[in-house]
């Protein structure tokens, strides 16, 4: 088993060696942060601080629109209108336990178990599972994972969201930074905090199906230097759901526990000068369900675990510029255990064990140059090299044993020009990729903002489309050693990189000083598209013919009064999938057609409690059963500047619904009502 009190202790030591220095009390969230976000630049270190899309240069002279809140209506950082901005505030008022839930409530946004591993938790924008994701601006996809159709991340690896400072969704071309051959769908970036102050809190958490959980949190900064620590646990039992017919069911071998700590440390040499180290650990064992036919025809409890460590070193220059740089080395490690327990924890000696470890070694680079008073020139530099070791004891056919060591690396160099003729801004990226299985390709994104007054801006982007294979869809070797030497996963070493574009546009009002309306499309073109699928009783990757993906996102946000506010969003998405002849799909690529998402808000000096309402209909009766509506509630009481109680209820209203599409219906249900009932102390 992946240890747990070596975790636990760390964090207790990080957080008793700094308590030495003292504390003060928490500061309001993020409406006190976005109001100093034009300092953002000095304050954080890039790449953190800064914004990403659409030629956002700092500075007074660049028009820019403030950014779309998932939930709260909250006063956010100039960005650009085709991002969604989740907040340090949003994060704390509604006890996300992590970046997987937080990402939850994003309009055009879904999260759900993995299409062929339901341990996992994938995210789509757009409909499109192709989406890359950074953490401080580094890429974080694995090149191997456990197989997800197209999706390279699993979310439960992210940063704690006590180290949060925001995550930003991005729908349309990314930066040059973030322009890549992984983007089709669109881009994560979550940013860490900086440390500041004296600050400590501890949270703990109870709930019914021994659902628990604890965190620690404790940062500050003295005399150039600044400090982060947060860490926790949490817990429960089992999957329990509602069925179709209304009947209550616990699905077998789906308990989970979690394990995560975050630590930054950063060191400020001068105005414009600055270090920053980071460390992030995640661990989690839960069931390795696969559906409830599988369960029942095989009676076989699988045990998945999964384990990351990252170090990250980071060094930032030109930090009190308008086009600041930075440097940053970075290692990562991703490992994975799957197992059929049989009664004992010592998993390498079964006969089911199996274990891949995947090392990633990476070098960042970027730098900007302010040519003229409205025309900037950003250029950088990707290293990324990927390895992969796999253990496995294969005496019997009950393993997920990958059976292959592989390696790739990818360098990508970039340059962005971003400019403004009056009210026009316009952004272009050109960037060279070349891949040692896929050799050298060039992709481009080109983008424009038009803002003919203070409240109307219009924008679009274009991006060429270029995804390449991952290890585990080139090399994947599992077989059935014990009965017919009948392959189980198999990966395809012809396999064709995915090329095609998207784009995406839409207009962003600001009809009064209190309510907004945005309203974003977006049209995408895939050839080779790849897909898992299931062949003479072996799971294989194969290139389709072509796939188009075409969507309209509206979203209206209103603060209703000082105290009440609402966010609503409505996505109409379409998914046209070529297969040809011979294929028969397992799993479907298809997002709901029509989604809802909608919260009311309220706060006033003691309450900050949200209603957050879900919906999707519209999905295909052969995959699902039926549509899906939810209710959500945060209820949080603060009784004075150190003690808060919260209530946090999930599917108020135990609704049936599915988490993945199966061709037998039901077959990976979603969580019923769940209720975790909360105190936080904080000094």
């Amino acid at each position: 088993m992946i240890p747990s009190r070596k975790i636990s202790f760390s964090l207790f030591l990080a957080v008793l060696g700094m308590a030495s220095f003292g504390f003060r009390p928490f500061p309001a969230l993020a409406r006190e942060e976005a109001s100093k976000v034009s300092h953002a630049q000095k304050a954080v270190p890039h790449p953190q601080a800064a914004p990403v899309l659409l030629g956002r240069t700092p500075g007074k002279e660049t028009p820019v629109i403030d950014a779309h809140s998932a939930v709260a209506n909250t006063d956010l950082m100039p960005v650009a209108a085709g991002v969604t901005v989740i907040t340090r505030q949003e994060i704390a008022d509604n006890h996300y336990d992590s970046v997987a839930e937080a990402l939850t409530y994003a309009p055009g946004v879904t999260v759900t178990g993995g299409v062929v591993n339901t341990s996992q938790r994938i995210i789509r924008i757009d409909g499109d599972e192709r989406v890359a994701v950074f953490i401080d601006g580094h890429r974080m996809n694995l090149e191997s994972g456990l197989t997800n159709g197209r999706s390279t991340y699993d979310l439960d690896m992210a940063v704690p969201t006590s180290a949060i400072d925001r995550i930003e969704v991005i729908h349309g071309a990314a930066d040059g930074g973030y322009l890549n051959y992984d983007t089709p769908g669109g881009a994560i970036n979550i940013i860490t905090r900086k440390g500041s102050g004296r600050q400590f809190q501890l949270e703990g958490a109870r709930g019914p199906y021994d659902g628990w959980r604890w965190n620690a949190h404790l940062e500050g900064s003295a005399e150039g230097w600044s400090w982060l620590a947060t860490g926790g646990r949490s817990n429960l039992d089992a999957l329990h759901y509602r069925d179709s017919s209304g009947d209550r069911h616990t699905m077998p071998d789906s308990a989970q526990n979690r394990r995560e700590m975050f630590y930054r440390f950063d060191r400020q040499f001068t105005d414009s000068t600055s270090l920053a180290l980071s460390y992030a650990h995640f661990s989690n064992s839960r069931g390795l369900w696969l559906g409830r036919s599988y369960w029942d025809t095989h009676r076989e409890n699988y045990e998945a675990e999964k384990l990351a460590n990252n170090v990250n070193l980071t060094y930032n220059y030109k930090e009190d510029t308008a086009a600041p740089g930075w440097i940053s080395l970075y290692h990562n490690y991703n490992q994975a255990d799957s197992y059929y327990p049989a009664g004992t924890e010592e998993q390498d000696r079964l006969p089911s064990y199996s274990r891949w470890k995947a090392y990633t070694n990476g070098l960042d680079w970027r730098d900007g140059w302010k040519v003229g008073k409205h025309f900037t020139v950003t250029a950088g530099l990707t290293w990324q090299h990927t390895s992969l070791d796999t253990e496995q004891n294969l005496l019997d056919a009950r393993n997920f044993a990958k059976n292959y060591n592989q390696g790739i690396s990818n360098l990508s160099a970039y340059v962005t020009t971003k400019t403004r003729y009056g009210k026009l801004s316009l952004q272009s990226t050109s960037l060279f990729n070349h891949n040692t299985r896929f050799d050298n390709e060039y992709v481009y994104g080109d983008s424009l903002e038009y803002r003919p007054d203070d409240r109307l801006t219009f924008y679009g982007s274009l991006q060429r489309i270029y995804s390449v294979p991952t290890l585990d869809e080139l090399y994947y070797r599992n077989y059935n050693r014990d009965s017919d030497g009948a392959w189980k996963i198999r990966g395809n070493e012809h396999l064709q990189p995915e090329t095609g574009f998207k784009w995406n546009g839409g207009i962003r009002y600001k009809i009064s000083s209190h309510s907004t309306l945005g309203i974003n499309a977006f049209v995408s073109h895939i050839n080779n598209p790849i897909v898992w699928y299931k062949e003479a009783r072996t799971w294989t990757p194969k290139n389709l013919e072509s796939q188009n993906k075409d969507g309209i996102q509206v979203t209206w946000e209103d603060q209703l009064s000082p105290k009440y506010g609402l966010t609503a969003s409505y996505a109409w998405t379409r998914t046209d999938t070529t297969y040809g002849s011979g294929i028969d799909p397992q799993y479907t690529d298809e997002a709901a057609p029509h989604a809802v998402k909608a919260a009311l808000t309220y706060r006033d000096k003691r309450w900050t409690n949200s209603l957050l309402f879900q919906a999707a209909w519209g999905r295909d009766k052969s995959w699902y059963t039926g549509n899906a509506f939810t209710l959500d509630a945060n209820v949080n009481y603060k009784f004075n500047q150190h003690w808060s109680a919260w209530l946090k209820l999930r599917n108020l209203l135990d609704e049936s619904y599915e988490d993945v599409g199966s061709r037998t219906l039901g077959d990976c249900p979603a969580y019923g009502r769940t209720a975790l009932v909360g105190v936080t102390y904080a000094l």
